[in-house]
């Protein structure tokens, strides 16, 4: 049967020898029927849902590795935490983890702490970082890879299919863990840790999840205000503002 999931996605050769196993192809076309011979509406749309199968495997620095797609209708994009619907850091949207990202970020260029209102006006007074709609597709030129544990969920319904695709994707990460040990692995919040505690991972750095961020004794993992900012760490090696990268 062919797949629905792979049939219109350009696959880059650095995948071919985890797609040709015999159990992940069977894991695959059983999260297929689970899935998709139930009434039910999913997202992201089939052609989002494996894209990052058209990235080389050998050109990726960094792994963000998140929990699953934004449950909202036409939100989720195939790529962890980016906003489909947002064009322009000046429009009005409700993902709390992405505003989160961008407070993280202004922190690793800046060194101050401001609320997501303030960073916005910011924008418009200087502070250049790419526009939504450009700049999770400027990481991944510069080889970043951004990965849910769950490639898809019901609208509406977060985590409703983490257990379908729990199987599939401890297969990939062990792949791309022995494949590409030079990977610096970003794994935020519970799933992303959970899944990957059982595999050889020699760079990482590891937080709560960005939805939730505050400032807490017991928090030192916490993604804003945590004792390690990602983004500071890794600056040198990525652009995350996007800008002339």
């Amino acid at each position: 049967m062919e797949s629905l999931l792979l049939k219109n996605i350009k696959i880059d050769d650095s995948w071919n020898d985890f797609l040709s196993n015999k159990k992940n192809s069977s894991i695959l076309s059983s999260i297929e029927k689970n899935i998709y011979n139930k009434n039910i509406e999913v997202t992201p749309t089939k052609e989002k849902v494996l894209r990052f199968l058209n990235f080389s495997l050998n050109d990726v620095k960094i792994i963000i590795l998140g929990q699953d797609p934004y449950p909202q209708k036409g939100v989720a994009t195939g790529r962890a935490f980016e906003v489909g619907s947002l064009k322009s850091w000046k429009d009005t949207y409700n993902n709390i983890s992405l505003k989160n990202i961008i407070r993280s970020i202004y922190y690793a260029y800046n060194a101050e702490y401001k609320k997501y209102s303030s960073i916005k006006e910011d924008i418009e007074n200087g502070f250049e970082i790419m526009p939504p709609n450009k700049l999770f597709s400027s990481w991944e030129k510069q080889g970043v890879l951004l990965l849910n544990t769950s490639f898809t969920c019901e609208l509406g319904k977060s985590n409703s299919h983490a257990k379908i695709w729990e199987p599939f994707t401890t297969e990939l990460l062990k792949y791309i863990a022995e494949k590409n040990k030079d990977i610096i692995w970003f794994l935020w919040g519970n799933n992303a840790i959970n899944i990957t505690k059982n595999i050889d991972i020699t760079k990482k750095l590891v937080s709560m999840h960005p939805m939730m961020c505050y400032k807490k004794q017991g928090r030192e993992n916490d993604f804003l205000f945590g004792e390690i900012n990602h983004f500071k760490e890794t600056k040198n090696i990525i652009n995350w503002t996007g800008i002339n990268s």
